[in-house]
């Protein structure tokens, strides 16, 4: 797998950039960064030294890309380079790509297993859909080596599919679309026949955006090979409309419930309305046995990847159409992030905080970090995060939480997490949270399992009390008292 560094005269905008294409691209590659000069990294500027040390860092077989912003970036990293020995130097590339959509691309290819060569050739590319769709140099969407008009396809299996995903073909559906055609054996095209764009190769996450496939959009994929069928089911599967839940606001018609809601996920069920609360309270506390403290974490990493497993295979055990159990795959990557665990180690050993005190902190200053992102699907991930935050806090805290065991519950909650939908039994007809997302993995596994699923701000006035989901409702009572 090729390794990433990114070397800036700033310490921040270098960390920052590595940390937020790994949320980004949600990959597992190695990533290091450079950044800022003095002990402090306060003073702008690079080091050499820092950058070889990056470079040990992450060095790989496979290889080893450098990003530079500017300037004496350039000079430091070819002056690190010389620094190594000459086997590892051949292995070790600089790149003109853009620094951050060209690390975006280069993290997306090297977690495809592609080679340096096409990591770096993909990044240079970074930049083309951007100028293709402001039009500020020319446009680089006519290019008669991507358009393949000429190419027969009288053997290929043909697919033709409407797009229903709410933002369009955007970023991770393309991600998981490449990620299919890079474990298949055949050889698949992909046009946007709305927008009269002819078929272009299937291989290039660049090619692919440039088809600009937005909702209702007809996309045609063309496939020839021992598994092209198999292709063309498992993409019939990502743009059905089923990763992404459309919600709609509606204003409640009943006089003695208030407020809007969102509804995520249909259904006509009735229940007592019961509220669980999931968070967990964490205080600051110092430990005097470092070691033993470190040794409880790492205890707790454990439970919680064998609790993530169990999840995983409850899910697929259930053969749900979008492979959701995917998501706990996610989830195990999350929880084993070098940076979060680096940290969380670092502030055990010069802080002397407790395992759970030092966890929280890390992990809700990333879920904080989300907040800056643009993408919005990308955005709803720090539901993960607090997921995988809560799962690890019942092991340090020791905290046990069951679900509810009466008959006929719809529960409230102030948030929803995946694992929690995993231990959702028949007895819970439905689910009404005060925070969250129609776009969380948790709304996502609800809406699979067909379970009725609503945001509702003010949902603890209803606590306690014989409720009815209605979403199919003529009179727009989507949630009103039974009588």
């Amino acid at each position: 797998m090729v390794s990433l560094i990114f070397v800036s005269h700033s310490y921040d905008l270098a960390k920052t950039t590595a940390e937020y294409i790994k949320k980004v691209t949600n990959t597992d590659i190695p990533i290091a960064f450079s950044g800022g000069s003095g002990d402090d990294h306060k003073e702008l500027g690079t080091d050499a030294v820092e950058v070889f040390n990056a470079i040990e860092s992450v060095y790989s077989y496979d290889g080893v890309i450098i990003f530079c912003d500017l300037g004496s970036a350039l000079i430091s990293s070819e002056l690190a380079l010389s620094m190594l020995d000459e086997e590892k130097a051949k292995n070790v590339r600089m790149t003109s790509a853009p620094f951050i959509e060209g690390g975006i691309n280069a993290a997306i290819q090297s977690s495809l297993g592609k080679n340096i060569d096409d990591v770096i050739n993909e990044s240079l590319e970074s930049l083309t859909p951007k100028i293709s769709y402001v039009k500020d140099k020319f446009d680089y969407s006519i290019n008669n080596n991507d358009l393949l008009e000429d190419i027969e396809f009288k053997d290929y299996i043909k697919g033709e599919y409407k797009i229903l995903l709410e933002n369009g073909f955007h970023a991770r559906p393309v991600f998981m679309f490449i990620n299919i055609i890079a474990n298949s054996k055949s050889k698949v095209f992909i046009s946007n026949k709305t927008k009269h764009k002819p078929p272009v190769s299937a291989d290039s996450i660049t090619k692919v955006t440039l088809l600009n496939i937005e909702y209702g959009d007809v996309m045609e994929i063309y496939a020839k090979g021992p598994d092209a069928e198999e292709v063309l089911e498992r993409f019939e599967y990502l743009v059905n409309g089923k990763f992404e839940t459309k919600y709609k606001t509606q204003q409640s018609k009943d006089k003695d419930i208030e407020s809007d809601y969102k509804v995520v996920c249909d259904g006509f069920v009735s229940g007592k309305a019961v509220y669980m609360y999931f968070d967990i309270n964490v205080k600051k506390e110092y430990v005097k046995d470092i070691e033993s403290e470190k040794e409880k974490f790492k205890s707790a990493i454990e439970n919680v990847k064998k609790d993530l497993l169990e999840q995983k295979s409850i899910i697929e055990k259930k053969k749900l159409q979008n492979n959701e159990y995917l998501i706990f795959e996610t989830y195990i990557s999350m929880l084993f992030d070098d940076y979060a665990l680096k940290e969380v180690y670092n502030l055990i050993e010069d802080k002397k905080y407790s395992a759970a005190y030092s966890y929280n902190k890390v992990m809700r200053n990333i879920f904080k970090s989300f907040d800056s992102l643009d993408d919005g699907y990308i955005k709803e991930r720090k539901y993960d995060v607090e997921d995988i935050l809560y799962q690890v806090l019942k092991y340090l805290l020791d905290v046990k939480i069951n679900l509810p065991e009466e008959d006929d519950v719809i529960l409230i909650v102030d948030n929803i997490y995946a694992s929690i939908v995993t231990e959702i039994g028949e007895n819970i007809k439905g689910v009404i949270s005060i925070n969250g997302s129609a776009m969380s993995h948790a709304a996502i596994l609800l809406k699979s399992l067909n379970v009725p699923y609503i945001i509702f701000p003010y949902a603890m006035q209803l606590k306690g009390k014989e409720i009815v989901i209605d979403t199919k409702n003529k009179e727009g009572k989507v949630i009103y008292l039974k009588k």
